[in-house]
């Protein structure tokens, strides 16, 4: 692990650059993604990001366009011009908005089922986990925050899937990293707003990847977002869910390196 301006991060490889910026709750998301054989013909930087890890949080509460300056602000420093965003939940949102702040510095894309924006189902994530996080992280519980959230976007066997993937050492870490998540991340995320003025402004073409057996308001944020974008295409990938790049990172690292190697064209 590496540390440059206040933030840790990853980095193997040269070619052209995949920036991995991972989810909120904990940092580890993307670590078995990074090491993927199908990305070894590119430079991969994994950070993490501001409350996470050993990356100081912000003296103020961070909104998704700080989180987005941030995260451009390392790969400018780094000597990055072009980067290839991927992103899953609420970081998708963050490479969302630095493709519209900055976007000279975001060459595509890639977004595993985004938080937002929202249709329909919303009251029902809402319901399901959302609201009840945050009302258990309220009462200082955590824990139980960290257990109803990611039940409800990831399903009864996340804890084993973090057990597996991590040990019991690395999920009691994703637990204890959660508490920025509820305190200033999730808080942050519910006010942001991403429709057609905002789009309008996205250059980069756009992968927008969703699992089969997905909660359904992530379906409808891919297909929203699809709508949305001016190039955009999607991918649904069979037997994945919200819990994929712990689960099945192969099969992530080949659908962002092909991607990446023949992005979207814009039909003419």
């Amino acid at each position: 692990m590496n540390s440059f301006a206040g933030l840790d991060y990853d980095e193997r490889g040269a070619g052209e650059v995949i920036c991995l910026v991972h989810a909120g709750v904990f940092s580890a998301w993307f670590a078995p993604l990074y090491e993927e054989p199908a990305l070894d013909a590119f430079r991969v930087v994994r950070p993490i990001r501001p409350g996470y890890g050993r990356s100081p949080a912000p003296t103020a509460p961070a909104s998704i366009a700080a989180h987005a300056r941030r995260c451009g602000a390392l790969l400018r420093d780094l000597g990055v011009t072009r980067a290839h965003w991927v992103g899953h939940s609420s970081s998708c949102c963050i490479g969302l908005q630095l493709a519209v702040d900055d976007p000279g510095l975001v060459a595509s894309l890639i977004l595993l089922e985004p938080a937002k924006p929202s249709g329909k189902q919303r009251e029902a994530a809402a319901s399901t986990y959302v609201g009840p996080a945050l009302a258990a992280a309220a009462q200082g519980d955590t824990s139980h925050a960290f257990d109803v959230f990611l039940r409800g976007v990831g399903g009864d066997g996340y804890r084993e899937v973090l057990r597996t993937r991590f040990g019991n050492d690395g999920l009691a870490e994703a637990e204890r990293e959660s508490a920025y998540f509820f305190a200033d991340e999730l808080p942050a995320l519910r006010p942001w707003t991403f429709g057609p003025a905002e789009a309008a402004r996205v250059t980069a073409p756009a992968l927008l990847i969703c699992g089969a057996r997905s909660r359904p308001w992530f379906r409808e944020n891919v297909a929203i977002l699809a709508e949305l974008l001016p190039d955009a295409r999607t991918a649904t990938l069979p037997e994945l869910d919200h819990l994929a790049p712990l689960t099945h990172p192969a099969e992530l690292a080949s659908a962002i390196s092909e991607f990446v190697r023949h992005p979207a064209v814009t039909p003419s």
